[in-house]
């Protein structure tokens, strides 16, 4: 069976002196993910090794570098999901955990399918996953970005902690995401957040909601979607994408109708989905200024770019 991979980095306004950057990581968490699926590793390792490695770079909204909520701390989000088994592993809300995307695996490989805040944390720990401070997570970008955002709301304490900014108005960073095909033609998704500039704590978006943030089925194809994650959620993005799969569309087409979808139904909907098809097709299109990402596959070398 032919390998294939691509991965994203998040499709929003990436400003021009983070471009390279992003086109660097994108490339960085592929060729992980690329040397598992050669050596005949499976999806499931390649996505989790290629997501780590976006979760560790500071450049990405994803582990280490996230986007700050509105009371200035880090929550993230991750999911995985095999195709071939159906099986899905999804945690939010974690304040301690530096890969949110490993303690994902170990629920996708255990009892539940979705667990998170305190409970995820108390699984994370029965796993023996370290943790760390959450100050551990925040940079000095973000802390710079949320304390002009607090100077421009201009308002209380105790109204700054009840305010979600307006979707329209947010430039902040976005999620990251992977799908891998293995030699063994099994396809997994994978995707990991730190969620939207200034959202109110315990907020939850698409990325751990299976059939919104990702979908995977090894005999139809792989999706996986990032933006806005309240309007994602609405339309149920990535199983949108994959039932245009089921009837036949092209990759790159279902992408594009994925994009249309989003934008025709939810006022302001903006984002970008990639999609891996059992054949190693790829497919991606966003309706944001940029959309950073790389992939490879049997008959095409590495191509990255926004």
């Amino acid at each position: 069976m032919p390998i294939a991979m691509i991965v994203h980095g998040g499709a929003w306004d990436i400003p021009d002196e983070q471009v390279e950057a992003h086109i660097h990581g994108c490339r960085v968490a592929l060729e992980a993910g690329l040397r598992i699926l050669r050596a005949g590793g499976t999806a499931l390792e390649a996505c989790e090794a290629a997501v780590r490695l976006m979760e560790d770079d500071p450049i990405f909204d994803a582990g280490t570098g996230s986007v700050l909520t509105n009371a200035g701390t880090v929550e993230l989000d991750a999911a995985l999901m095999d195709g071939r088994s159906l099986r899905y592993g999804a945690v939010a809300n974690l304040k301690r955990i530096r890969n949110p995307i490993s303690l994902a695996r170990h629920v996708l490989e255990g009892p539940a399918t979705f667990i998170g805040g305190e409970g995820a944390e108390h699984f994370a720990a029965s796993c023996g996953m370290p943790f760390c401070d959450n100050a551990e997570l925040i940079v000095e970008r973000e802390v710079a970005l949320w304390q002009a955002w607090k100077t421009s709301r201009r308002q209380d304490e105790e109204s700054t902690l009840v305010a979600q900014p307006d979707p329209a108005a947010v430039h902040g960073h976005d999620t990251v995401g992977a799908i891998a095909l293995d030699k063994s033609g099994n396809l997994v998704a994978a995707n990991s957040t730190g969620g939207t500039p200034f959202k109110l704590p315990g907020r939850i978006g698409d990325t751990p909601m299976v059939g919104c943030g990702l979908y995977a089925d090894a005999t139809i194809g792989g999706a996986v979607c990032t933006g806005w994650g309240e309007g994602i959620v609405r339309v149920a993005l990535a199983r949108r994408a994959i039932e245009q799969l089921e009837r036949g569309v092209p990759p790159q087409t279902a992408a594009e109708s994925a994009m249309h979808t989003l934008a025709r139904y939810v006022d302001g909907g903006r984002g970008g989905c990639i999609i891996l098809t059992p054949s190693g097709q790829i497919g991606l299109a966003w309706n944001t200024r940029r959309m950073a990402y790389a992939y490879a596959t049997e008959d095409t070398p590495l191509i990255a770019g926004v």
